[in-house]
């Protein structure tokens, strides 16, 4: 099978960011024999620099995966620069499709609706079926966020929006709440699937003889209890207050902050203007390494804006820190908040909260051997039942084959009543 797949902040796994799409397409190519082309963009958007030739180099060659770089427009911020490369990135996208063999199924994802558009597009001159799927809920998370107040820019993406959804031969969610937002909209049911993030099960293996060397790395002593977040630094993650917990930490605590984003210069200047010389603010790694920093910390932090939009978010860092093993702090109430509790893997430190994160850490502090065991192992059996990479591409390529067997029966009986 010949799939297409889309997604304009794939990153392969030596470069921070969404490595879910590099992961599927590898494991559809590897174990099930398909033939994948990946479109993704040479303007990395966690780094905001493009990404140059030798870092290129250094992926593994896979048969059978194809990786199409597509130049955007360049943006260091939120601006109508960042709407440029939206626009541009999704209209490479169509233009470089159209001379391209037919593929058997085309799936384009979100965030932002421009490019699943252009898959829409593509896929009806194609003549193949259509998968979108939803990683954020746009419009309505910049309406609530705040970042989008114009009534007809709005109107516009909310009728694209439902339009994707209505044309859409299949819908692929992360999430339970984002499955019932768009079912409650009339999409039937049975059109949408639930494919959540995932880990890569046995991608990376611990190694204590690292552990010193990735502490140093972080910049923290070897006595201090390190909670560590590591991912985008955008509004939507709320990040002034996990900076700001190291205001009510006592000596023996830090907090590390690991990834890039447009908040990123503001955290530097709180950070300097409290004297928070408990936190330590680093640059993207690969995700390869993130694990190891994983790994060398004590607890690990989910952050997110305290906004209705976030109640049914379930970010990929959920499965990173529990398949490294290590107790969870939330700040986001909600999904992730009753998987971190019912699968007894963390604690819930309250929304915008940075009091509340340091007393959290303090608790996880006194957590006794045998408890972090159970911690450790409580995780990887979620990971194990939801959150592995290769049964959930699995799943998902099942249901691709069905599709595109769906598809063609409908053309020829399409071109058989014509």
């Amino acid at each position: 099978m010949r799939i297409w797949l889309a997604n304009h902040y794939a990153v392969p796994p030596n470069l921070g960011g969404i490595t879910r799409h590099y992961e599927l397409a590898r494991e559809w190519v590897d174990e099930e024999g398909a033939e994948v082309t990946l479109w993704l963009s040479s303007f990395n958007h966690s780094r905001r620099r493009f990404i140059d030739q030798e870092t290129k180099r250094e992926l593994d060659r896979v048969p059978g995966l194809h990786l199409r770089w597509l130049w955007s427009f360049p943006h260091t911020r939120n601006d109508f620069r960042r709407v440029l490369n939206m626009l541009s990135f999704a209209f490479l996208f169509f233009l470089s499709g159209l001379f391209r063999s037919r593929p058997d199924v085309l799936f384009a994802s979100s965030p932002h609706l421009l490019t699943p558009f252009a898959g829409w597009l593509l896929s009806r001159i194609k003549r193949c079926p259509f998968v979108l799927e939803v990683r954020d809920l746009w419009p309505d998370t910049l309406v609530k966020m705040d970042g989008l107040k114009n009534p007809r820019v709005i109107k516009a993406l909310t009728w694209l929006e439902s339009f994707l959804y209505r044309k859409a031969d299949k819908i692929v969610v992360l999430t339970e709440y984002q499955r019932k937002f768009i079912v409650a909209k009339g999409i039937e049911p049975e059109k949408v699937s639930l494919i959540p993030n995932g880990i890569v099960v046995g991608s990376w293996k611990p190694d204590p003889r690292k552990k010193s060397e990735y502490r140093r790395r972080m910049g923290v002593a070897p006595y201090q209890f390190v909670a560590l977040y590591a991912g985008a630094h955008g509004p939507a993650n709320a990040l002034e207050y996990v900076v700001r917990a190291g205001e009510h930490l006592p000596d023996g605590y830090a907090i590390v902050l690991i990834g890039d984003g447009p908040e990123k210069e503001r955290l530097r200047e709180i950070k300097a203007r409290r004297s928070l010389h408990n936190v330590h603010l680093l640059d993207p790694v690969p995700k390869g390494e993130v694990y190891h920093f994983i790994h060398a910390a004590d607890c690990g932090v989910i952050s997110l804006a305290d906004n209705e939009i976030f109640r049914g978010a379930r970010p990929n860092k959920l499965f990173d820190y529990m398949f490294v093993g290590k107790p969870i702090i939330t700040t986001v109430d909600g999904e992730v908040r009753d998987i971190v509790e019912e699968n007894g893997v963390g604690l819930f430190s309250g929304a915008e909260d940075p009091r509340g994160l340091a007393e959290a850490m303090k608790k996880l502090r006194h957590m006794t051997e045998e408890e972090r065991r159970r911690v450790t192992e409580r995780g990887r059996d979620y990971i194990e039942r939801f959150g592995d990479r290769r049964k959930l591409a699995h799943l998902l390529y099942g249901e691709l084959k069905s599709l595109v067997r769906t598809g063609w029966k409908a053309m020829k009986e399409a071109k058989r009543s014509g």
